[in-house]
This record gives structure tokens, sequence and C-alpha cells, in this order.
């Protein structure tokens, strides 16, 4: 793989894709901060990586603004730049309709996936800006688009996503930075085949399949695509 030699934060690190797109990171010599929530899947991801050592870990809650700022105020205060950011943290829950929806369950949606979103999104612009270069992917979803019932809460706050990655280009592009988001459709991973047992796993798009495209937006290959919903659905 070739070498890039990024500073790239990964939020969701230790989740469903995180782990992948580290190892991928990792292969170009990046170095690698990766955020967290739990010490013990931090470990484990450790473990897996082989205690590899051009990865940083970071406990932070991404929805409280001082701990998203001390994140991005850790790696400025190592590195002194960051190149790109792959939040891929975020939440799913299925739901009901929107009247049986919660007012706690519509916030921990909103919160875990769109205001998260924003604090991180925002801190890098903030650094990137500064440096005139830099690179920023988020993760939607294809129920963004579709707004299936049933999981208002979930697909509102993907679709929030979108917009805010959309403005984010239009903000970024006089600084030479680019902004996209994928919207994967159900991702092939251990916790969906054991939710959905009976689904068609061939039709679900593959975890490495979305780290390869993730890898290219933060390369120099794709340095010409920003502002772009990048669809990846595999056969569904």
């Amino acid at each position: 793989r070739e070498a890039m030699n990024k500073i790239v934060i990964i939020t969701g690190s230790t989740g469903e894709l995180g782990p992948i797109v580290t190892r991928k990171l990792l292969e170009t010599e990046a170095r690698v901060i990766a955020c967290y929530t739990s010490q013990d899947k931090y470990r484990k991801l450790l473990n897996q990586l082989g205690n590899e050592e051009n990865i940083l870990g970071v406990k932070a809650d991404l929805t409280n603004e001082d701990e998203v700022n001390n994140l991005f105020e850790q790696v400025l205060n190592k590195h002194g730049r960051l190149d790109a950011l792959c939040h891929l943290a975020g939440g799913f829950w299925m739901g009901g309709d929107i009247s049986e929806t919660s007012l706690e369950d519509w916030n921990k949606m909103m919160n875990l996936n769109f205001l998260a979103t924003f604090l991180c999104g925002r801190e890098a612009f903030r650094i990137m800006k500064k440096q005139e270069q830099g690179r920023i992917i988020t993760i939607a979803s294809k129920t963004a688009l579709e707004l299936p019932s049933g999981m208002g809460a979930y697909s509102i706050s993907k679709a929030g996503i979108i917009s805010l990655t959309k403005t984010l280009a239009k903000e970024c592009k006089e600084y030479n930075i680019k902004v996209n988001t994928i919207l994967p459709s159900t991702i092939d991973t251990e916790a969906n085949r054991n939710s959905m047992p009976k689904a068609d796993f061939s039709k679900w798009v593959k975890p490495e399949d979305i780290a390869d495209v993730i890898i290219s937006l933060v390369g120099e290959k794709m340095k010409a695509v920003s502002g772009t919903e990048i669809k990846m659905y595999g056969k569904l």
C-alpha cells in the first residue's frame, strides 16, 4: 500500500468499521489518533494490531464539546497538524414510528450521529482552515435518502449528516479541504449477521470495501473529489 504519512483522527475506532480502517491506514504509514469510549475495546484493538506504535488512543465522549476540543488539542500538541478526520462514530436504533419515539431516544440518535459529526467536523475545519489543506470524511446511510418508516430518529439524524457534509464542503472549498460522506447500506458485520440471521449476507456491503474508499479519500488519488455522497449499497 502506498505510503501517505498522514496525521489522521479516526472516531469510532473500536466499532465495526473502525478497526479495519485503522489497520489499512497504519499500512500507509499514517499516524493514527484512535478515538474510543471503551478502554476494554481499545485494548482489544491494540491486541489485534500487535500494539502498533503509530497509534495514539484518546478516550472521548464525542457529544461533549469540551472532550471533543481536548481530542483535537491533543493531536495539535503531538503532531502540529491534522491531515484527515475519518468520522466513523455513530449509533443505530430501529425504533418504532414517530408517534412511538420518546424524546430520550430521539435525542440519543441526534447526539450520537448529528451532534458528534458537527462537533468533530467543526474542530477539524478550524485546524485545516489555518493550514489550508485537509480531508473530512463522514458516514451517513442509505436510509438517509430513503427515509423508511419505523426508523425516523436514526434516518433523520443521518440525513442531517449529509446536509452538514455538503455545507462543510462548500465552506471548505477555498481552503483546499475536501469533504465527502459515504452512504452504506447494511454493512456485513458480525453484529448485523447476528441481528438478521435470515438475511442474504452476500447482498450486504463489505466493511473492507468501505475502508478502501476511505483510504482513497484520505490520499491524493481522489483529491479532486469533494461534496460527494458516495453510495455503497452492495446488492441492496
